[in-house]
């Protein structure tokens, strides 16, 4: 996908430069005017814009790193739904899960950080907040 819109594009633009260039030193295509082959070269080079464009956030997303599941919710913050004695509930990223606290009770209401996973259980512990 991305060799045809790298095509598209030096081909658009190649086209626009063309059809620019002929009509600057006078030559007409198919007996064409002036105008109409200077619209058609900006649509030409409208449309490798976009085929460029479109190449440019392929290549980027292709690149991004997705970052889904586990190693999302580790240190991700969210907060205690119910106490954490040492089980309950908390939500993080909009999603509640039961969780486990390893050396402190953590309140509810009260802010956690995501440390790990056992099973379906988050590891968490209090979110300190950063000065």
């Amino acid at each position: 996908m991305h060799a045809a819109l790298a095509f598209i594009a030096g081909i658009c633009a190649a086209i626009a430069a063309l059809l620019l260039f002929a009509t600057l030193q006078g030559v007409t295509y198919y007996e064409a005017s002036p105008q109409l082959q200077i619209t058609l070269a900006i649509i030409l080079i409208a449309l490798a814009a976009l085929a460029a464009w479109m190449l440019y956030k392929g290549v980027k997303a292709k690149l991004f790193k997705v970052k889904t599941g586990k190693e999302a919710l580790i240190g991700a913050t969210g907060v205690a739904v119910t106490d954490l004695k040492p089980t309950g509930e908390i939500r993080v990223v909009g999603e509640f899960w039961q969780a486990i606290t390893k050396d402190t009770w953590i309140k509810k209401d009260e802010p956690v950080e995501v440390v790990g996973m056992e099973g379906l259980f988050l590891v968490v512990k209090p979110h300190k907040e950063k000065a």
